[in-house]
């Protein structure tokens, strides 16, 4: 059911006025998201078309017979247009969305649930203008369908070049780092995927990114061994809330980032070689579908103390022998007596920035960038 109704929100960023408002139903003049010259990131460009008005980075659905669907965090929707004022459509139950326009971060756009077209800028000087629409929030709170922008013409753009697949659980999804922790518990306003490390890599990089990850999950087992699928087996779907759709992975990143082993370590529990064998056969699954993308192993800055930390990296050092394109990249404990603290322990915003600088440094030197 699609919900008419006006709302609104506003702030002014760098001269540029941000508003957020639900408005009345309508969709003259439409730019539909699922247009045929539209894909996804990070395939090489057709020699006859090359430029494309929307990048959808990450992975969506877009055989769906509406419009686009999607669910797993850090997904986003790219465009240039020419105008003063953008609107999108977006339906799907409740989740958080961040508005970047030339490179500045608008207020969080709060999605309430149903059906709303969203003013997502207004007031901006006239000419062409970049915007990127980002789901913070994690898989689970919903599918999201994308109707497309309205309210400006949009300007074809080369593809993205340089992608970036993480693979990971809380940390890479973003959970509580916009939280006062670490006795705050979890919110879908306190996380954002948009702050984690991952992201902040990519951007460093000039490079975009698919966030393959969630929360609790891991590799052998999750948080505390509760139910449900591990990330070898939720790794292949294009909708992993509703378990269904391959992903036919044919986009193919420059390189491979996994973090995993937060949960497989969970309640003092040391997974010993299950966990190896498991992150082995994980990295044979990813050569079968990437075979000669450089993979980097990450040690979790959330491990209990410097001995499980070492054991950790110990276990990816194995693991990482067993093929001869994996490397280990050890990311320190997080220290929150300097840094602070996200909710339940998680990483903040300072220590996602530590991570980020680490990671870009490696990514640097591993692929020329």
């Amino acid at each position: 059911m699609r919900i008419c109704h006006t709302w609104s929100r506003s702030t002014v960023t760098s001269g540029v006025l941000i508003a957020l408002a639900a408005s009345a139903c309508g969709r003259v003049g439409a730019l539909s998201g699922n247009d045929a010259s539209a894909s996804s990131d990070g395939r090489a460009p057709d020699a006859t078309d090359g430029l494309e008005p929307i990048h959808y980075v990450g992975r969506f659905d877009l055989s769906a017979p509406t419009a686009p669907v999607f669910e797993w965090s850090g997904s986003a929707i790219w465009t240039r247009f020419s105008g003063t004022t953008i609107s999108a459509e977006i339906e799907g139950d409740a989740n958080d969305f961040e508005i970047e326009v030339d490179g500045t971060r608008g207020p969080v756009l709060t999605h309430p649930g149903d059906d709303h077209t969203y003013v997502l800028a207004s007031g901006l000087a006239a000419g062409e203008h970049d915007l990127k629409l980002t789901r913070r929030t994690e898989a689970f709170f919903s599918t999201t369908t994308f109707h497309g922008f309205t309210g400006a013409t949009l300007v074809d753009t080369p593809r993205p070049t340089r992608l970036i697949e993480m693979i990971g659980d809380s940390i890479t999804c973003g959970y509580g780092i916009t939280g006062v922790g670490p006795n705050c518990g979890f919110s879908h306003d306190t996380e954002a995927e948009t702050h984690a490390y991952g992201a902040l890599a990519a951007a460093q990089l000039d490079a975009t990114h698919h966030a393959i990850c969630w929360s609790g999950i891991g590799v052998y087992r999750n948080y505390n061994d509760q139910d449900g699928m591990l990330m070898p087996e939720r790794y292949g779907l294009i909708k992993p809330n509703e378990q269904s759709g391959a992903w036919d992975f044919s986009v193919i990143p420059q390189v491979v980032v996994i973090n995993l082993g937060t949960n497989d370590f969970s309640v003092g529990v040391d997974p010993g070689q299950n966990y190896v064998d498991a992150m082995i056969a994980f990295i044979a699954k990813i050569r079968g579908h990437y075979a000669s993308v450089p993979i980097v192993l990450t040690t979790s800055p959330m491990m209990n103390g410097d001995d499980e930390h070492a054991t950790q990296k110990g276990y990816l050092d194995t693991a990482a022998a067993s093929d001869p394109n994996t490397s280990v990249l050890d990311i320190p404990q997080q220290d929150g007596d300097v840094d602070g603290l996200g909710c339940d322990y998680h990483p903040n915003d300072v220590t996602a920035q530590k991570m980020a600088d680490k990671l870009a440094t490696r990514l640097r030197a591993l692929l020329g960038w």
